[in-house]
């Protein structure tokens, strides 16, 4: 039988690996775009609603709490035991500001949404002009292409053996691909 030699992946070959896929570009740019949002929606809340609020009740949100057990002062005025608190309008800011992050997004992927479908809707239309203009069906593909890609079927959830089958090719191919480099 013949022994193959196994070699050991190391952590840098696995980070090499790691880099070197596409995806990682369009994570970072994710992470970059969802940190400026953030700080957008957070400005929007602390800077205007929060103030609106708080006029309306009377004092900042962060100050609605309710005692537990109040502070323990001496003489001189040193705190010898701190209050215990529910901090209620914490909470309520962060329900507030979640509420208002998830109607953004909502909004911007149904506007997304919308735009698409008004895209692929002059595809068509474009598409049936130039079918009665008498043109080829070729042509009028790759003009649709250029207009509105299509858009990518849903993908429907693998059993069980599919993934697994996945995984074992996925395995052989990175095994051919180590085989190889080690070669060269």
């Amino acid at each position: 039988m013949k022994s193959k030699k196994k070699e050991k992946s190391t952590f840098w070959k696995d980070f090499k690996v790691f880099i070197s896929r596409g995806n990682i570009v369009d994570l970072a740019v994710a992470v970059v775009v969802g940190a400026a949002f953030t700080a957008i929606v957070n400005s929007l809340v602390n800077d205007i609603i929060k103030p609106l609020i708080a006029l309306l009740v009377g004092g900042d949100f962060s100050e609605l709490m309710i005692v537990l057990r109040p502070e323990t002062v001496n003489e001189a005025g040193e705190v010898l035991v701190e209050a215990i608190t529910l901090n209620y309008g914490n909470l309520i800011m962060a329900i507030l500001t979640f509420l208002i992050d998830a109607f953004v997004i909502f909004t911007a992927v149904r506007i997304a949404r919308k735009a698409r479908k008004r895209m692929r809707e002059a595809a068509e239309e474009l598409r049936d002009i130039m079918l009665r203009k008498g043109e080829s069906e070729t042509e009028i593909v790759q003009a649709q292409e250029e207009i509105a890609p299509e858009e990518p079927a849903p993908v429907l959830a693998p059993t069980t053996e599919e993934l697994l089958a996945e995984i074992r090719d996925l395995l052989k191919e990175q095994r051919a691909k180590t085989d190889e480099s080690d070669k060269k």
